[in-house]
Parts: C-alpha cells; structure tokens; sequence
C-alpha cells in the first residue's frame, strides 16, 4: 500500500462544563463529544520526505505535519509523507477541524508503513497533539474529562440533525478561558446530561444540557429565528465561534438551512457521524 485516503469528521460538543483552572495552568472539563458527518479529506502518501499540503493552512502551522513528524519520531521509522488535506471544516471554528486531520494522518501513516501501533499507543501520541485528538481516532460519541483526554465512549444514537453557523469572531482559546474566568459561568450537570443520553430522553437532554462558554456569546437574532424554525436548542461548539441548532426534524432543518441561505448567512447541514456518511457535507 502506497497511498490511503480517509475522511476526518468533525466535532460538536454536546454539552461542556468548566470545572476550574488547574494547577498546571491547564482547565479541567467535563464534556460530550459527537462526531458529526462534515468532514475534511485527508490523502497520506509514502514519500523520501514530509510535505503538508492544505490551501488554507500553512504547512509550519498545521496540526497534521507536527502528527506527521511526532509519528516518524516515535517509531524511528526512516520514511516521509506526501500529505494532502482537503478542507471542508471550518477553520479555528471550535469543531476540531486540525485534531481530526492529526488523528488521520497517525492513522493512515500507522498503516501505510506497517507500524503496528495499537489503539492505545496512537493515543498516547494523540494526546502530545491536542487534548480531543484521541478522542477522533476512534470516537464517535464520548463522554470526555481532564483537559479532555480521558475519554468514556457513551453507546447511544443522537436521532438529531444540526445545522451550523458562525456569527461573530473570537479571540483565542486561551484568552476565552482567561474571560471566563473572571465571571461567574453555568456549569451543567453532565450526568445528568449522560443519563438523558443513554435513557433517550430528549427533553432532559434539552432541558439539562449547556455549555459553559455560551456566557460569553450574546443570544442573536439568528438564534431566535432558530427556535422559532423548530429547533430545540441552539448550541455553542467548544469556545465558539460555531453554534449548531438541534433538529428533531430534519425537513425543518432543511428549510431553515435554505432560508439563511437565501439571507446570506453561511450555514451547514450535518448529522450524528455513521461511517456510511463519509463525504463532505455540502
């Protein structure tokens, strides 16, 4: 095998919970990740050298050369990669567009040169990249705690669609943490959150679900609209900028998609990630 191609989903955070700042520096969360089906394509190549290629991210930059080069490291293995990233997830958009595109290029080079590296040993590599990288090598729907490698699969189906926004620019991550700090933030009941998961109960998920950094984003207008289209909840993903609406329904998902649209305003359109919806979602 010379060349492997694979998808790299994308994230939403389901809920999450600030607990506090550590002593590391670092913040402790507690967190449900979902992979959705938006995602970006990432092509690995055997090559005498390593090369990233991606439009829209600088190659010094990208996530996936320094997993590219922590892989070689690790392994001593004497080779190189063409690595080709075709970017569909927004870019610094709190969906985990560059750990996703790390946890492939560990996987794909894992079997291109025949390394042999067990699930738990490509985490503990993950985990040098990003907190959420291991959760994208084998997650799909996870209960995540510490900085948000330790990960608890959640075995349960999200029967709901989603549609994704941007509005509004944020700082970095660590300068969000830094605001949130200074006031006081919810903190929702993530087994609560996990039991109306595994129970299947929507309105408590509903009901009981929020996200610690939405005190920092003012409610918009589009959120109204949201509400008002059908949707149960609009949702902010990570630190933000990315808020997703959660549709029980998805012609009215769909129509709402179409009408902010129409209005200018870019949307997507994604659902619970299944590995038969592996192609970018439009």
């Amino acid at each position: 095998m010379e060349r492997i191609k694979m998808t790299a989903n994308a994230k939403i955070n389901l809920a999450l919970s600030v607990l506090g700042k550590r002593a590391d520096g670092y913040h402790e969360i507690d967190t449900i990740f979902q992979k959705i089906d938006l995602c970006d394509l990432v092509t690995v190549t055997k090559a005498d050298t390593l090369c990233v290629a991606c439009d829209k991210i600088a190659q010094q930059k990208n996530i996936a050369t320094h997993a590219a080069e922590l892989f070689f490291e690790k392994t001593g293995i004497a080779g190189g990669a063409h690595i080709e990233i075709e970017k569909h997830i927004p870019v610094s958009a709190g969906l985990g567009g560059g750990s996703t595109d790390a946890a492939a290029v560990l996987t794909g080079l894992n079997d291109l040169y025949e390394a042999g590296l067990t699930q738990n040993e490509l985490s503990a590599m993950a985990v040098d990249l990003g907190a959420d990288v291991p959760f994208f090598l084998a997650g799909n729907l996870a209960r995540a705690k510490g900085i948000g490698e330790e990960l608890t699969d959640i075995p349960a189906v999200t029967p709901w669609v989603y549609l994704l926004y941007q509005e509004g620019e944020k700082p970095s991550t660590a300068q969000m943490y830094r605001r949130l700090d200074s006031i006081p933030y919810p903190k929702p009941d993530m087994d609560a959150v996990e039991r109306a998961l595994l129970e299947g109960e929507p309105d408590a998920f509903f009901n009981e679900t929020d996200n610690s950094f939405s005190v920092l984003w003012e409610t918009s207008q589009i959120e109204e609209y949201l509400i008002n289209a059908g949707a149960k909840r609009v949702l902010l993903s990570g630190s933000g900028p990315t808020r997703f609406a959660v549709f029980c329904d998805e012609a009215a998902a769909q129509n709402a998609c179409r009408d902010l649209r129409e209005r200018g305003i870019a949307c997507l359109f994604g659902k619970p990630y299944h590995p038969q919806n592996s192609a970018p979602t439009p």
